[in-house]
């Protein structure tokens, strides 16, 4: 189940042959003032944030408060000027980490993993210039995929949007 209110939302998953919920929640806003290494002052902001939210937001921060394992953490993007130097390559979330919320975190890895193995395979050994075209081909697709996350805060991105992502690169050039 999943309900958004204003700028905070949860859902609610039952896991575990239905024993125990998992409720993953989150809220927009600035940079924390909180340090991230800060568990308590974050568990005590996500519990003063989900208690004043709809419906079960209460009982379900009394939750949060309470439990044994509660973990939170930024929602990010990483963008890199270069995914690679000297012989090392990177691809998936170690050289593009689309934000959880653009969805392609496996598209992408799969993508980059093909379009990688066909760069070097084409470039006879010479692993710079491999690499160079497997920048080339990725970046605008990456790039577009990314973007997914950040278009419509608050909303999924636009099927125009969506489209467009997903056929940036010909998997066969």
């Amino acid at each position: 189940m999943w309900l958004r209110d204003g700028d905070a939302g949860f859902g609610i998953m039952p896991v575990r042959d239905n024993t125990e919920l998992r409720i993953a929640f989150g809220f927009e806003s600035a940079p924390l003032a909180h340090a991230l290494r800060d568990g308590d002052a974050l568990r005590q902001l996500v519990v003063d944030k989900l208690a004043s939210t709809r419906w079960e937001g209460a009982r379900l921060a009394e939750a949060a408060r309470k439990a044994p394992d509660f973990y939170c953490d930024a929602m990010a993007q990483i963008r890199m000027d270069s995914w690679s130097r000297g012989r090392v390559a990177l691809l998936g979330d170690a050289g593009y980490c689309p934000s959880p919320l653009s969805g392609q975190g496996t598209s992408l890895a799969l993508v980059g993993a093909h379009v990688l193995a066909d760069c070097l395979a084409r470039a006879a050994g010479d692993h710079r210039a491999a690499y160079a075209r497997y920048e080339r081909r990725m970046r605008p697709f990456v790039t577009l995929n990314q973007a997914l996350a950040t278009e419509n805060p608050g909303g999924p991105a636009s099927e125009e949007s969506v489209a467009h992502a997903k056929n940036a690169l010909a998997l066969d050039s």
